[in-house]
């Protein structure tokens, strides 16, 4: 077994963590939450994309907390609808 699966992990998740505590992107720009709007069906296809666990279920939709997402579209990439889109 290679290293280098783990320390790309590594890498990833203090990444994870720089931008969340420094509120910068990896690209330099302020990090925006992606919002999930009125056409979502709730079916749950982005919930398990997200890499920091960002999204739930609301009362007629999916709902992103912003104070975690890394902004990512993960959650954009699987939607059936189009839902998520950056604030």
């Amino acid at each position: 077994m290679s290293l280098l699966p783990l320390t790309f992990l590594q890498f990833f998740y203090f990444m994870l963590k720089y931008t969340r505590t420094t509120n910068v992107s990896l690209t330099g720009g302020k990090i925006m939450a992606y919002l999930i709007n009125d056409d979502c069906i709730s079916c749950g296809a982005c919930v398990p994309e997200c890499p920091v666990s960002a999204i739930s279920e609301g009362d007629d939709k999916m709902v992103i907390d912003d104070s975690i997402c890394v902004d990512c579209g993960a959650c954009a990439n699987v939607c059936p609808v189009d839902a998520p889109n950056p604030q």
